[in-house]
């Protein structure tokens, strides 16, 4: 079921799922007391570990985040492991350690997608993550990072990252399932260590006014980033282009939010998709569905087909030299005195897990 769908059914019946929001979150408000409080047992891993989630279901951009994550690790001399659920594969074991050539409708395509573009790092999926970092600890992991794990409260975490989009601040804000997006309430927002925002394309420049009015009682550092795409790269032979400004091509998707990637073209290269064509999110591609988009592509007279990094892994298998993919990068910015780098190195290095870390990259 599409977002806009969602959407739709929770406009149709705010009577209904009032107040089972209302019910909801005050079960989740009682389920984080118990952990914070003991009551329910978490594991502490033996490294430092830092959660990256979303105070609402959908795409707020984790993948990005923790891609940006392996990569500093990768700077500061660390060996890092990722725990993920993995949504969309089907792991033949679990735990599962993601290889270079794991198959995606094993891997999932999230987790293969961070292997292949950080063959250094250790990807574990599995649905138990406490069994996951377990077996990674004796892999001598020194950082855990710990994907779509706000609610995971299972493990604790060093540092808690919570992501927001421009709809959480807005007409989503405190909105809990079934009748909005959030997954919990507003009084989750005091768990995190920092909030980072995806800004998307907020050309009119007040979302860091809407963000400081909506979360600076909490005391948090807030941080601002942005997943933008320089060129474009041939998915088979790897050949780049610096934009798609006067190019014919269709773009196929199969994430949480499609029009930001839709948005993306215009906006970083250049040109609109002649069409769009939108799947399920964590869709299973397959050779069938590789005919119907070359069938559609040439229909609109499209020489290009452009999809997402994460389709690219699962498209790939069947595709042609038609398949390309943005070059995406992600950003920070701040209105405040440091940077996410610089914050973040800050902590992490002043942690007491840190004392004996390894020195950094040269």
């Amino acid at each position: 079921m599409t977002p806009d769908r969602i959407s739709r059914l929770q406009s149709q019946f705010p009577h209904i799922l009032g107040p089972l929001s209302k019910a909801y979150a005050r079960l989740m408000r009682l389920r984080a007391r118990l952990y914070a409080s003991g009551k329910r047992v978490s594991w502490r891993p033996p490294a430092p570990c830092i959660s990256v989630g979303n105070i609402s279901w959908g795409g707020t951009g984790k993948t990005p985040v923790v891609s940006w994550l392996l990569d500093w690790a990768r700077d500061e001399g660390l060996r890092p492991t990722v725990l993920t659920r993995g949504y969309g594969g089907k792991p033949p074991h679990l735990p599962y350690a993601v290889q270079l050539l794991s198959p995606p409708h094993e891997a999932g395509d999230e987790p293969l997608l961070l292997k292949r573009t950080h063959p250094q790092a250790q990807i574990l999926v599995d649905p138990n993550r406490v069994r996951a970092g377990k077996i990674a600890a004796r892999k001598m992991a020194d950082l855990f990072v710990l994907d779509d794990g706000y609610q995971h409260l299972r493990i604790q975490r060093d540092l808690n990252l919570c992501l927001l989009c421009p709809r959480d601040l807005d007409e989503e804000w405190n909105r809990v399932i079934p009748a909005g997006s959030w997954r919990e309430d507003t009084s989750a927002l005091a768990r995190a260590d920092a909030f980072l925002i995806n800004t998307m394309f907020d050309d009119d420049g007040c979302l860091e006014t809407i963000a400081h009015i909506k979360l600076a009682i909490l005391g948090k550092p807030i941080f601002f980033f942005r997943v933008t795409a320089r060129g474009v790269a041939n998915a088979l032979t790897g050949e780049t282009q610096d934009t798609l400004d006067g190019q014919r091509f269709m773009l196929v998707t199969a994430i949480a939010n499609p029009d930001k990637v839709c948005q993306t073209c215009k906006t970083d290269l250049g040109e609109k998709p002649v069409r769009h064509l939108i799947y399920p999110d964590h869709h299973p591609f397959g050779i069938s569905d590789w005919q119907a988009i070359v069938a559609a592509a040439e229909r609109n007279n499209c020489a290009h087909i452009v999809c997402t990094p994460k389709d690219a892994v699962k498209l790939a298998p069947f595709a042609d030299e038609r398949l390309w993919t943005p070059q995406l990068t992600t950003s920070f910015s701040t209105a405040g005195p440091l940077s996410f780098r610089d914050w973040l190195g800050d902590r992490f290095h002043n942690l007491p897990w840190t004392l004996h870390a390894p020195e950094k990259a040269s």
